[in-house]
């Protein structure tokens, strides 16, 4: 029963800390689109939904610390930065382009949170979790209402694009986080059991970057 319990609570802070990468990777690509969007009311409006994601990134964290994990400060490896050139790459084509690409991120952070929060969670995941699913449902209608009035809306050749890809990078963007969340479970398993330094998951995070940069050559 111990050992449930322990991969039990495994589980859930693999999914915390998930999560909490997630935001992450979101702050990363919200500050290059603040930088270079040009509207105005465009920017308060980024520059708000990303103070949704820093109040994320507060509450994950205390949650992974009440149930016993270690908090994972930093994008996922090496999605987050795949997320970080996608925005980049839409900024270069003017505020449609910037936001489409703005869309298809916000895309898989929504589908992501909206099945984390589907789940069966003890109170207080439960609680944050459904919070924030609902913050990822409106900067995604947000987006979508944007793009739609610039003329990019699912009707549309670009949007038709849009969406193609949006499909694309979430599928690519969850397998590479699935793994990378599986052996964080692992990791925080065999912390709770043997008592092994709360770095481990930090080093075994750093060694799915390097594996991963040498497949994706």
């Amino acid at each position: 029963m111990a050992e449930s319990n322990t991969q039990t609570e495994a589980g859930l802070v693999a999914l915390l800390n998930d999560l909490l990468q997630l935001d992450h990777d979101a702050v990363g690509a919200y500050t290059v689109a603040i930088e270079r969007v040009q509207r105005e009311d465009y920017r308060q409006d980024l520059i708000r939904f990303r103070g949704d994601h820093q109040r994320h990134i507060a509450d994950l964290t205390r949650l992974v610390r009440a149930h016993g994990g270690t908090p994972m400060e930093m994008p996922h490896l090496p999605s987050g930065a795949f997320k970080l050139a996608v925005q980049a790459a839409g900024s270069a084509g003017g505020d449609r382009a910037l936001l489409l690409a703005f869309k298809s991120n916000e895309g898989q952070v929504r589908d992501k949170y909206g099945r984390a929060a589907d789940g069966p969670h003890p109170p207080d995941v439960a609680e944050v979790l459904s919070r924030n699913a609902a913050d990822e449902e409106k900067h995604y209608r947000w987006v979508s209402e944007a793009v739609d009035s610039m003329g990019a809306g699912p009707d549309t050749r670009a949007g038709r694009a849009e969406a193609a890809f949006e499909s694309a990078h979430g599928r690519m963007a969850d397998a590479m986080e699935t793994g990378e969340r599986k052996l964080m479970q692992g990791a925080s398993a065999v912390r709770r059991s043997t008592g092994e330094s709360p770095l481990l998951p930090i080093l075994l995070g750093l060694g799915i970057l390097l594996v991963l940069r040498r497949i994706l050559r």
